[in-house]
This record gives structure tokens, C-alpha cells and sequence, in this order.
């Protein structure tokens, strides 16, 4: 697991017993385990920072952060894609990146790109759920298939690979190009 490198501004560093402590109570909270996730520095330094600024805020006052994380990187990875399908289709697509407070059915809140819910933590899992969302709509809405493999001319599917979040052929599994964002 990587520990990430300690900035001189940062006063908690990733294996720091109140950071630790605060994250085993919030992944209680929350029912999931977040120190999983300490391997991307992204994640870590998303973190380290709401635990800096806010010191061992429990998990009501981190879940609009931990929500506002997702959908900035939501929406620019759906910027970004906004992009590519124009630059491919020549369509000039709108695709919303919707959020919903935290209530009783979503105590964590809810992000969806489309109809498609974002759950992730991690910067690739938010742009592979963030590029279903947008293929999904496309295809619902717009009857499109897109992104489409360039050697088979069938749909590119959104999968975590070695270098991240990565279109990649139905066909073969090759990877065909990054999703950005």
C-alpha cells in the first residue's frame, strides 16, 4: 500500500493514529472500508485534506464533501467525454450529472450521470461509472452506440486496467484508449 509522500503543510499524514481512527469511524458509518482505497494518492489526498480543514467530523458532515468530490469528477469526466462524442459523431450531446441530498434511502447522497448512479471514491471508479452513465444514456436516449472499437466496430465497454480507467473491446479486451476527466 502506498503511503503517500507528507507534504510539509499537511498535519496528518496517512498512518497518523487520529487520521486512522477517524477513517475506521467513518467506514463504520458508512459501511464501507475507506483505508481500501489509501492506494490511490488521489483519494488519500482527498482525505487527508477534509480531515485537515475539519478535523474527526463525523460521517453527516463528510457526506456533502465526499459528494461534491463525486460530482466535480463526474462532470468533468462527462465534460470531457461531451467532447470526444462530438469530436467522433459530429452530435452535439447533452448528458446531466445529477445530485440528490442525503436521505434516509441514500444517507451517503446520490450522484448519477444520466440514470446511472456514481458510488466511487477513487478517481478511476468515478470515471468508469461517470463514462456507463454517459454510454447508457446515449444509447437510451439517442439511440447511439458510442464509444465504438476502431478494429471490430462494436461497443467499447468502461473497465479498470493497470493504467486506469480504460475504454476496452467487447471482442478482444483489448484496451482501446483512456477515459479522461
Amino acid at each position: 500500500m502506498h503511503k503517500g509522500r507528507q507534504n510539509s503543510s499537511d498535519s496528518a499524514a496517512p498512518d497518523d493514529g487520529p487520521f486512522r481512527s477517524w477513517l475506521r469511524a467513518l467506514s463504520e458509518e458508512l459501511g464501507t472500508e475507506l483505508e481500501d482505497f489509501l492506494d490511490s494518492e488521489e483519494v488519500l489526498a482527498f482525505l487527508r485534506s477534509a480531515f485537515t480543514r475539519n478535523g474527526s467530523m463525523p460521517a453527516p458532515y463528510f457526506v456533502p464533501l465526499l459528494c461534491a468530490h463525486r460530482q466535480a469528477l463526474a462532470q468533468r469526466t462527462v465534460d470531457a467525454l461531451i467532447t470526444q462524442v462530438r469530436r467522433d459523431t459530429g452530435r452535439r450531446v447533452e448528458v446531466p450529472v445529477h445530485y440528490e441530498t442525503p436521505s434516509v434511502r441514500e444517507p451517503e447522497g446520490a450522484v448519477r450521470v444520466g440514470h446511472e448512479p456514481v458510488h466511487g471514491i477513487d478517481p478511476v471508479d468515478i470515471r468508469i461509472e461517470s463514462a456507463e452513465g454517459v454510454q447508457c444514456l446515449l444509447a437510451d436516449r439517442d439511440r447511439l452506440v458510442w464509444p465504438l472499437c476502431p478494429d471490430h466496430r462494436v461497443g467499447l465497454h468502461a473497465a479498470r486496467t493497470p493504467s486506469g480507467a480504460t475504454w476496452v473491446c467487447s471482442v478482444t479486451r483489448h484496451a482501446v484508449a483512456s477515459i479522461s476527466g
